[in-house]
């Protein structure tokens, strides 16, 4: 019995670790690496937003502002918010609120697709327990639809404030799939930044993580979504 009460505690602690160091941010910036990288003209991404109920237009704004700012002056890469929507978090679990995010096509203006939520009284209780919880997620189809969780009720989010869950989700909603692989990202973002200007189009690509393939019209990416809805499956990341 006693090797039993030291066992569930040690357990949960690397359960917890891993969940924490498996998706709390992209890395460490290569400062040399990124020196060598010529990123090019400036260029904007268009997001729309889809925010949780309790969760004002100004607040949303505002938490892109801070958790990209300074990133992008990095790359010459701004966000520029073109709409703002209501969106009441439509499940508890990462797999029902992406499930319902993919049903959301690109419009004209948009990008991607974020959504900002809030908390389930589920999320509270598992909070309180202090067990390893998903703060955020992109999909893998499209790297084009992704949330954060925003609002604070976990331990976790000491470690990972919601500025830092959301600048983490956009660097995967740019392509960067790889953690701590930074010299890599840089690589992404450029090669994105350049197929935009190469292809004309205002659209900024996205990538088909599952099939390895740039998706360099909002028309390819509703046809991937399709894809996946009539499939009935997500690959979140």
């Amino acid at each position: 019995m006693v090797r039993a009460w030291l066992i569930l505690p040690l357990w949960l602690l690397a359960v917890w670790i891993i969940a924490m160091t498996a998706c709390t941010s992209m890395g460490s910036h290569n400062v040399l690496a990124r020196t060598d990288v010529d990123f090019g003209p400036a260029e904007r991404l268009s997001f729309c937003l889809l925010v949780d109920e309790g969760i004002t237009e100004r607040a949303a704004r505002q938490l892109i502002d801070d958790a990209w700012r300074e990133e992008g002056a990095l790359y010459g890469l701004t966000i520029d918010v073109v709409s703002v929507a209501p969106w009441p978090r439509p499940a508890y679990t990462m797999n029902g609120i992406l499930d319902a995010l993919l049903r959301h096509p690109l419009h004209p203006q948009c990008d991607r697709v974020f959504a900002l939520v809030g908390r389930h009284l589920g999320d509270v209780v598992w909070g309180l327990i202090g067990l390893p919880e998903v703060l955020g997620a992109v999909d893998d189809n499209t790297s084009t639809h992704g949330y954060a969780v925003v609002k604070r009720v976990s331990l976790n989010q000491v470690f990972m404030p919601p500025t830092s869950v959301v600048r983490h989700e956009i660097y995967h909603l740019l392509g960067c799939a790889e953690h701590f692989n930074m010299s890599g990202c840089y690589e992404t973002i450029t090669t994105m930044k350049r197929r935009k200007r190469e292809g004309g189009s205002d659209f900024f690509p996205a990538w088909d993580v599952i099939n390895e393939r740039p998706l360099i019209s909002r028309d390819a990416v509703n046809a991937r979504l399709l894809e996946v809805i009539r499939a009935g499956r997500t690959s979140p990341d």
